[in-house]
């Protein structure tokens, strides 16, 4: 077992865009809850502007150029990787190598071998490691999760999941390097859909095969908009997820998720926090769980099972807020690091079939 942190943890933020920023506004939260339990020291960027805003958030955080020199700085506990997705080998490796615990985010490389090296390198060297899947900290996934966890739904039949955001190469999302193929890892599937595959599968349980579509009309070269993903479950439900990347600037990103077992129906058009309708099989109508008692129902379930999350109680309705702090409580040993470098590593793997797919125009079975 790695050696918890003592003290407080020093992070080295790397990458200061849109969700390097994010986590800092994350980890701000956390420390100001727990005794300033983390603090940012350090933030890299190769824009020197952007990491001195970042830094500046930060009582006496430096500014660097590479995030080489925060790995080189032994004062530093751990990092959170927030570059564009073809940096992560590299840093990861790098991280690893020096005993720095890592936080990286989504999809964890280019490719799933690429990712398979990075976990390798995590385990040879004993860090602890988390990566960003955040949907696994949703309210609405997780009350969802457990309305049909309840032994009286029967047996599951199907699960319909659209995901859909603009083009995140401007608007709330604005990230030019998205439509760089020497950058990204892929278009819409394993950029923004890597949080649904590891989403619907640790819901519903593994998938045994799959069968693909894409299109690109967006112009640069592997860098897909759309995508329909027909997938079966080892447990014999059926399973489609649409991702769509629009031009639509003024439409928020947002997913649609309707699960139908024997006995339950669900719906949801909210990822993090709304109401959801369902219905029984013994009900003639459809109900409505409000935003509130979606809220009520998770923090309930969310502290039973993670109750070190408890500080941060007045942000659970924040995913990457209970991400960070999940992770945070890792390093102090009160819990293990989920979802683990293993869930990155899995759900790239299976993005990565449902592009085989789409290359060959055949199912692709999935190794149990």
């Amino acid at each position: 077992m790695p050696t918890p942190v003592t003290g407080q943890i020093r992070v080295g933020l790397i990458g200061a865009g849109l969700i390097g920023q994010l986590h800092s506004m994350m980890l701000r939260y956390v420390a100001d809850r727990t005794e300033q339990s983390v603090r940012v020291v350090s933030v890299a960027d190769i824009s020197h502007a952007a990491a001195e805003s970042l830094a500046a958030r930060w009582q006496d955080a430096k500014a660097l150029a590479s995030a080489e020199e925060i790995i080189a700085d032994p004062s530093i506990d751990a990092v959170w990787i927030c570059t564009p997705t073809a940096m992560h080998r590299k840093i990861c490796i790098a991280a690893a190598e020096a005993g720095k615990h890592i936080f990286c985010e989504k999809p964890l490389a280019m490719t799933a071998a690429e990712a398979s090296v990075m976990a390798a390198a995590i385990k040879a060297s004993g860090v602890i490691s988390q990566v960003g899947l955040v949907l696994r900290f949703s309210p609405v996934y997780n009350v969802i999760k457990a309305m049909f966890e309840a032994p009286d739904v029967g047996r599951l039949l199907s699960v319909t999941m659209r995901d859909d955001q603009d083009f995140p190469t401007r608007g709330a999302h604005a990230s030019a390097w998205r439509n760089d193929p020497s950058l990204t890892a892929g278009g819409t599937l394993i950029e923004h859909s890597v949080h649904d595959f590891d989403l619907l599968t640790w819901m519903f349980g593994p998938v045994a095969s799959l069968y693909c579509r894409t299109r690109n009309l967006n112009g640069a070269d592997g860098v897909e908009d759309f995508g329909a993903t027909s997938m079966e479950f080892a447990g014999g439900a059926h399973g489609q997820l649409t991702s769509i990347w629009h031009r639509m600037i003024a439409r928020p990103s947002n997913r649609r998720l309707e699960v139908f077992a024997e006995n339950l129906f669900v719906a949801c058009d909210a990822d993090t926090l709304g109401p959801i309708v369902f219905q029984r099989g013994s009900g003639a109508n459809e109900e409505t769980l409000s935003s509130s008692e979606v809220m009520d129902r998770f923090t309930e379930k969310i502290l039973r099972e993670r109750p070190y999350l408890a500080l941060i109680r007045d942000r659970l309705m924040i995913p990457y807020a209970a991400e960070d702090a999940t992770f945070i409580a890792a390093l102090k040993g009160a819990c293990d690091p989920d979802p683990e470098f293993a869930a990155g590593v899995a759900a790239q793997r299976l993005v990565e079939a449902a592009y085989e797919s789409a290359r060959m125009g055949v199912p692709v079975q999935l190794k149990s």
